[in-house]
C-alpha cells in the first residue's frame, strides 16, 4: 500500500478535528460524506430537533494559515463556486490550521452573490479565486451565530436566492404576470440584492446561447431583462451592462436591446458609466453606440429611422443599408453595429 502524502495526512487531520468540533457542540451533528464533489461533511442543526436544516462543508485543511491584518486567505476552486450556484443547500467553505486547531468560514452562495454584484458574471476561464476573511469568523462563533441562522435560512441572501429560484420556474412556466410581480418583491424587499437577480437572469441568456432569438425560451428570458432594466436601471453596474451585451467575440442582440433601454429611461446614471471609454477596447462597435446615444440622447431605441451616418466614433461609421427601417425593427439598436465600417 502506498503511503500517503504530507497534504493527505494534513487533510485527514483537519477533516477529523472539524467532525469531532461540530459533534462536541450541543447544537449540532456532523455527518461523514466522503468524497460528495469535494463536499466533506453536512453540519445539520439540532437545536429545535432534526429539521433538516442542513449546511455542506467543503474541508480546507493547512498546517499553516496565512494571516494579513485581520483577516486568513481563503483560495477559491471553480468547482466549488459552480457547486455552490447550483446547491440548494447552504455550501461551507471551513479553513481549518492544524498546527494551531483553529478554524474558519466561508458561505460561498454569500459571497457568490455579493461578488457578482461587484464584477458580474464571474469569468468562465477563472480556476480559482483569493478572499480574505474576516479573522472574527471562526468556527466555533458561527455554530454559536452566524451558521446557525444560515442553516435555518433566516437571511437577506436566503430571500433572494429563493426568489431567483422563483423567477426560473416562473419562465420555465412562460408565466410573465409572475415574474414581474416576483421582479417587484425583489426591488422592494432586498434592493441591495437586486442586482443578483438580473444577474441570474443574464446567466440564464448566456445558456440559451443562439437558441435565444425566436425561441419561446429567449423571448421569456428577454422579457425578464427588459423588465428587470426598467425597474433596476438606476443601479445597473458597467460589469452588468458587459454581460448583458458582450458574447465572446460578438454581442447579444437581447442584451443590445436593454441596454437601448438604460439609455431611454436611465441616461445620466448609464451617461456616468462612462461606456464609450470602457468599450472602446472591448468593442468597439458597443462603443461607438453608447459615444452616439450620448452625443444625441434624444435618439431613443423606438426610433426605426435613427440615422447615425454623419457621425464617427472608434474610427468607425455608419453605412445605412436598403431599408435600413425593416432591419431596425427586426433587430432592434444591434443593427446599427451590423452596419459599421473603418473610417
Amino acid at each position: 500500500m502506498a503511503d500517503r502524502s504530507s497534504a493527505q495526512k494534513i487533510g485527514a487531520r483537519g477533516h477529523r478535528w472539524l467532525a469531532a468540533r461540530i459533534e462536541a457542540h450541543p447544537d449540532w451533528l456532523a455527518r461523514d460524506l466522503g468524497e460528495d464533489y469535494g463536499i466533506d461533511l453536512e453540519a445539520e442543526l439540532t437545536a429545535n430537533g432534526v429539521l433538516g436544516q442542513i449546511l455542506k462543508i467543503q474541508i480546507k485543511s493547512q498546517a499553516s494559515v496565512e494571516h494579513n491584518g485581520d483577516g486568513v486567505k481563503f483560495v477559491i476552486g471553480r468547482k466549488y463556486v459552480d457547486y455552490a450556484a447550483a446547491c440548494r443547500y447552504p455550501v461551507v467553505v471551513v479553513l481549518v490550521d492544524t498546527e494551531t486547531s483553529e478554524a474558519w468560514y466561508l458561505w460561498l452562495q454569500d459571497w457568490l452573490m455579493r461578488k457578482q454584484a461587484v464584477e458580474g458574471t464571474l469569468k468562465s476561464t477563472q480556476g480559482q479565486w483569493t478572499e480574505w476573511v474576516a479573522a472574527t469568523k471562526t468556527i466555533d462563533c458561527g455554530l454559536d451565530l452566524e451558521l446557525r441562522l444560515i442553516a435555518g435560512w433566516r437571511g437577506e441572501t436566503q430571500l433572494i436566492l429563493s426568489l431567483v429560484d422563483a423567477i426560473r420556474s416562473a419562465a420555465a412556466l412562460h408565466n410573465h404576470q409572475l415574474i414581474q410581480a416576483l421582479t417587484q418583491i425583489v426591488v422592494d424587499n432586498a434592493p441591495s440584492y437586486a442586482d443578483a437577480s438580473l444577474a441570474a437572469l443574464i446567466g440564464e441568456a448566456i445558456k440559451l446561447g443562439d437558441r435565444m432569438r425566436g425561441t419561446i425560451e429567449g423571448i421569456e428570458i428577454s422579457n425578464q431583462l427588459f423588465a428587470f432594466v426598467r425597474r433596476l436601471g438606476s443601479r445597473v453596474s458597467r460589469s452588468t451592462i458587459y454581460d448583458l451585451v458582450i458574447r465572446e467575440n460578438s454581442y447579444s442582440r437581447a442584451g443590445f436591446a436593454a441596454l437601448g433601454i438604460l439609455y431611454d429611461d436611465f441616461p445620466d446614471h448609464i451617461r456616468s458609466l462612462n461606456l464609450p471609454t470602457y468599450f472602446l477596447e472591448i468593442e468597439p462597435r458597443v462603443a461607438f453606440y453608447c459615444a452616439f446615444r450620448e452625443a444625441f440622447p434624444e435618439e431613443k431605441s423606438v426610433n426605426v429611422f435613427v440615422d447615425p451616418r454623419n457621425f464617427t466614433f472608434a474610427n468607425l461609421r455608419y453605412v445605412q443599408p436598403e431599408m435600413f427601417w425593416d432591419k431596425y425593427a427586426n433587430r432592434g439598436p444591434s443593427a446599427l453595429l451590423d452596419h459599421l465600417e473603418p473610417e
